[in-house]
Formats: C-alpha cells, sequence, structure tokens
C-alpha cells in the first residue's frame, strides 16, 4: 500500500517489535485481531501488510495511534502519552507485566483444580475404606482441609474471571469437579470402578475449566476449541 507511507521491510520490523515488546505471541495477537497467525506471520516478514482498519486495531492493542505506528522510527513509542499529559504507563500495567500475571493465574487454576480433585478423591477413599483413626487420626483432616483450600482458592481466581467478562461456564465446570471428587463417589459407592470414572470426569472438567478461563485472561474472549487445541498455547511457527 502505497499510503503506508514507509517500506514494507521497516513496518514488518515495527510490528514484529510492537508485539515481542508487548509479550504477545503471533497467537495470542491473531485472535485478539481476529485474524489467522499466518496473516501476522506475513506482516511481520513483509511478505503483504495490513489493511487501514487492522493497522487502527493494532494501534489500539500497542497503546499507540496509526501515525505512531508507522512513524519514520519503525517503533511504537514505549509508552503513549495521555490527552492530560500523564504516561499511560502510569495508569494501567504495562501488556506484558499483565499477561505473565495471567499465565500464573492459568497455572494456579490448574495446579488448585488437580489438588482439589486428588484430595477429594482421597478423603473419599479414606472414609469409605482406608480410614483408621488408630493409626492416622489426622489423614482425613488434612485430605478435606486441602479440598476446602483448592475450592476457596479457584472460587477466587473465579472473581477476577467474572470482573474480566467471564462467563459461568467455567465455574459450573468446577462445581461439577467437585461433584465428581465428593458427592459421587459416596453416593455410588467408593468402588474401583466408580472412583476411576469420577476421576476421568473430574480431569476432563478440569481441561476445560482450565481452557476457558484461560482464554477469558489472556485472550479476552470466548473459548475456541478447535483452535485451541490445534496450539493451545499460540507458539508455533508460521511460515
Amino acid at each position: 500500500m502505497a499510503s503506508l507511507r514507509k517500506p514494507a521491510h521497516n513496518l514488518a520490523q515495527a510490528l514484529r517489535a510492537a508485539r515481542q515488546s508487548h509479550g504477545l505471541t503471533q497467537g495470542q495477537l491473531a485472535v485478539r485481531l481476529g485474524v489467522t497467525r499466518q496473516a501476522i506471520s506475513k506482516w511481520e516478514h513483509g511478505q503483504s501488510q495490513p489493511d487501514l482498519g487492522n493497522l487502527r486495531q493494532l494501534a489500539e492493542v500497542y497503546g499507540c495511534t496509526v501515525d505512531e505506528l508507522l512513524g519514520p522510527s519503525g517503533h511504537v513509542p514505549a509508552s503513549a502519552v495521555l490527552n492530560d499529559g500523564v504516561p499511560a504507563a502510569q495508569v494501567t500495567p504495562s501488556e506484558g507485566a499483565r499477561i505473565m500475571r495471567d499465565r500464573s493465574l492459568v497455572w494456579k487454576h490448574a495446579l488448585a483444580s488437580g489438588c482439589l480433585l486428588g484430595a477429594g478423591l482421597a478423603a473419599v477413599d479414606a472414609l469409605g475404606r482406608a480410614y483408621d483413626p488408630e493409626t492416622s487420626p489426622w489423614l482425613l483432616f488434612v485430605y478435606c482441609a486441602v479440598a476446602l483450600f483448592c475450592t476457596a482458592k479457584l472460587f477466587g481466581y473465579y472473581a477476577e474471571y467474572g470482573q474480566r467478562g467471564g462467563t459461568r461456564l467455567a465455574p459450573a465446570l468446577t462445581c461439577a469437579l467437585i461433584a465428581f471428587a465428593s458427592v459421587v463417589p459416596l453416593v455410588f459407592g467408593a468402588s474401583s470402578t466408580v472412583m476411576a470414572l469420577c476421576a476421568l470426569a473430574g480431569f476432563a472438567c478440569i481441561v476445560c475449566a482450565n481452557r476457558i478461563f484461560a482464554w477469558r485472561l489472556l485472550y479476552q474472549r470466548a473459548w475456541d476449541p478447535r483452535e485451541d487445541f490445534r496450539d493451545p498455547w499460540g507458539r508455533k511457527r508460521h511460515a
């Protein structure tokens, strides 16, 4: 496009540097813009150029104007300045820092979910078959305490998830996980078959709830299973 006012190679370098400085992968940026990762890769390798609509979206993500994105320096400013002269970085945390924190929350969510499933099933097993109050009086108490702690942590994470526009599907899957880890095996008997089926069902709930949680925090949009399972972390290389 002649209206871009700079060589495609320089624009490609500027787009790549801006994305990396904000801690975004090509997959994450593609989801936000509603384009494919191949399109992002072509922009950053100078094989094609974004149209004006995409440039405006890119400028919004990077906190600058289109003119700054196309400036002669070839780099997006480190921080955009608001109309009142206050740097934007002083108003909101950087995109990179937010993504790092959100990734940490995703891993904590997965860890808490796994611990909840394990502790819940262990408590049911201890209560039904293996619990001996004379030899291990604190065993059942420890399992229940771990399960309750993980449950509290999970719903603490969902408080922020809801503030970010998340739906009720992920918390509902966590409620199903709690049921599979405690209520269902108690109702149907803590046999090996029931425990194995509950473990598999609980694991499926963990995977789906964690991916819904991750997409809302990392991509700010509803979960797309087909896109997500094809490239869960948005890190595949694209020519």
